[in-house]
């Protein structure tokens, strides 16, 4: 980097980098300033499945070279020799093409000829900044024809921001990956008619859907205080910790419910406390096993008891009918003969509703889906 106002520049490139975490496109300003630092006439950001040659995101460093982009998207990443290369450089390492495609390759090659060659370019010089699975980030700049060769100065310019990059590709990963986890689990819950929580084993709320929120909002019996539910009454209260511990902590793990009173209204709100395996769409991280609590008001109309079986469990039909068969003290056999199925697909069945609750037996399995939809005389 050149003398004067150089470390401002690394300053302001660094922030711009650390900027692409939340922003994608902050990537290409980040790209043109390295580009006026090695001398090259475009950089090029590309997210690909490597194993698809799917290309997942892209950019480039000015908008002339964006046709070149939707070009390799659409056409070149299909035909492009040499990502076998690409993919096996180590995350932080910058190589030249130079290195390993010698000029007879280059004359034979699709990718230079029809391709790099159109939007004037020849030398390139990329890096690895992530990898995730079967997907890889990498940044290429591209000399222009005529000129020569990545020199050792521009390489280690470009080592010292590669900290930089494999970290913001690591924060962006990261942060993609709360964003489709928070996604899914809304998905889950948001259609359901009343409100539903995930609780770890702290007692941290992890997730909750709008009608929980509302409930929750009225602060009437239950609360939410630091992240954590609070029952005004201290009986409730207690009542609550022996369902959450009895739900996370305890061999077996059991589900349970009971009322909590509320001073607006005369109906209590009602609570069940389910033992949940963690759902995909939350994060280990968070502090599992988890505890699913539905909360009814039993002023609003409820759902029937198939219904929310279904939606709590993510149940297929057939799951559904035999979970309804079990709840009623019907037994396999019987079961499977009042349908005309074999006792093997019932037993199919059977063993998906176990991985979907995370009971391990039928007797927990049958208390598990009886917590989903307490009943109580008012």
């Amino acid at each position: 980097m050149s003398t004067g106002n150089a470390g401002q520049r690394f300053g302001q490139l660094v922030e711009l980098i650390y900027d692409s975490v939340q922003d994608l496109s902050r990537i290409a300003p980040a790209m043109e300033m390295i580009c006026r630092e090695v001398g090259a006439i475009a950089g090029h950001y590309v997210h690909m499945d490597m194993k698809s040659r799917e290309v997942i995101a892209s950019c480039v460093s000015n908008s002339d070279y964006q046709a070149g982009d939707l070009e390799y998207k659409d056409y070149y990443s299909q035909v492009d020799d040499r990502l076998g290369w690409l993919a096996t450089g180590e995350v932080g390492e910058w190589r030249a093409d130079h290195q390993r495609f010698d000029e007879r390759f280059v004359r034979k090659s699709e990718i230079y000829n029809d391709f790099l060659f159109k939007y004037g370019g020849r030398h390139m010089v990329v890096g690895r900044i992530g990898e995730r699975t079967t997907q890889s980030e990498a940044i290429a700049f591209l000399r222009p024809l005529g000129a020569q060769e990545y020199a050792e100065t521009e390489y280690a310019f470009l080592r010292s921001l590669s900290p930089h990059l494999i970290r913001s590709a690591t924060l962006r990963a990261r942060m993609q990956t709360l964003e489709r986890q928070q996604s899914a689990s809304e998905s889950v819950v948001a259609h359901l008619p009343y409100g539903t929580l995930w609780i770890n084993a702290a007692g941290r709320i992890v997730s909750l859907n709008p009608q929980a929120n509302v409930i929750l909002a009225a602060a009437d019996g239950l609360s939410v205080r630091n992240d954590k539910l609070v029952v005004s009454e201290p009986a409730g209260a207690e009542r609550l910790q022996h369902a959450l511990r009895m739900a996370t902590t305890m061999e077996p793990r059991q589900g349970q419910w009971f009322a909590i009173a509320r001073r607006k209204q005369s109906t209590p709100l009602l609570v069940s406390v389910i033992p949940a395996t963690i759902p995909a769409a939350l994060d280990p991280l968070c502090g599992g096993p988890f505890a699913l609590l539905i909360l009814q008001d039993m002023t609003c109309q409820r759902v029937s008891r198939s219904a929310q079986l279904q939606a709590i469990y993510r149940l297929t039909p057939a799951e559904t009918r035999l979970a309804e068969a079990l709840l009623e003290n019907e037994t396999i056999e019987s079961y499977a003969l009042k349908n005309d199925i074999s006792r093997n697909t019932v037993r199919t069945h059977l063993a998906s509703l176990f991985a979907k609750t995370g009971a391990k037996r039928q007797a927990e399995l049958i208390r598990t889906l009886l917590a989903s939809q307490p009943h109580v005389m008012l």
